[in-house]
C-alpha cells in the first residue's frame, strides 16, 4: 500500500495559510510516492461572538508574524460581523470531498485566499456556496451534502483525530506506512524544502 500522508489544516488558519505554498510544493514533487490527504481541525468552533477590537488586534499581530516567517501575503481585512469558527467551512470543505471525489485541496487553499488575502468573511453560507461554483460544484449539489450525516461525522472525526495525534498546533503532518496507522511528524509551519527532505528520509529503506 501507498505510504500517505495527512496535512492538518483549516481554512481560517493563519499559520495553515502561510504553510498552504510550502504543503503544495512537497505534493508537486512526492506526488508520485505518496498518498495526500486533508484532515481539518477546526478552530474555535463553538464561538459565537464576532470579533471584537482587542480580537482584531491579537490578529494583526499574528497576521505580521505569519508573514515574516512564511512571506505569505494578509490583508489585513475582516468583515464586519466575522465570527472566528471554522465549523461552517470545514463542512463545506468536507462535501466538496464528496461533490468531487477527491481530497479537498484546492477548495480548502480557496478559502484561505478568500479570507486572509481578499478580505472575505468564509464563515457564511453563501460565501462558501459561491466558492464551490468555482470548482464546478453547483448550490444545489454543495448544500445538501453540507448537511448530510456523513459529512457532519466526517468533520467532527477530523476535529478529535486532529486532538488524539498531539496536533495541538495547526498545521501538521502525519504520516502512514501503511495508509491505516498514523503518527505525528511535523507540527507548526514547515519549510518545503525542509519537509520534502525529511519525508523522502522517511520513505528511505
Amino acid at each position: 500500500m501507498t505510504p500517505a500522508v495527512r496535512f492538518v489544516t483549516d481554512p481560517m488558519c493563519s499559520w495553515c495559510w502561510g504553510t498552504t505554498p510550502h504543503f503544495e510544493a512537497a505534493m508537486e514533487v512526492l506526488g508520485d510516492r505518496l498518498s495526500f490527504d486533508i484532515v481539518l481541525g477546526g478552530i474555535n468552533v463553538h464561538g459565537t461572538r464576532p470579533v471584537g477590537a482587542y480580537g482584531r488586534e491579537r490578529l494583526n499581530v499574528l497576521w505580521d508574524e505569519v508573514t515574516a516567517v512564511t512571506g505569505q501575503y494578509f490583508s489585513h481585512e475582516l468583515p464586519d460581523g466575522t465570527v472566528y469558527n471554522s465549523l461552517l467551512p470545514c463542512l463545506a470543505a468536507e462535501a466538496m470531498r464528496d461533490a468531487r471525489a477527491a481530497p479537498p485541496f484546492g477548495y480548502t487553499h480557496r478559502l484561505q485566499q478568500r479570507f486572509f488575502a481578499e478580505g472575505v468573511n468564509v464563515n457564511d453560507l453563501d460565501t462558501l456556496l459561491a466558492t464551490g461554483e468555482e470548482f464546478d460544484v453547483p448550490r444545489d449539489r454543495l448544500r445538501p451534502l453540507m448537511d448530510s450525516e456523513g459529512v457532519r461525522q466526517r468533520t467532527r472525526w477530523g476535529f478529535e483525530t486532529a486532538r488524539q495525534y498531539g496536533t495541538n498546533a495547526l498545521p501538521s503532518v502525519l504520516v502512514s506506512d501503511d495508509g491505516a496507522t498514523f503518527r505525528l511528524f511535523a507540527g507548526g509551519f514547515v519549510d518545503g524544502e525542509r519537509l520534502v527532505e525529511d519525508l523522502e528520509a522517511w520513505l528511505a529503506p
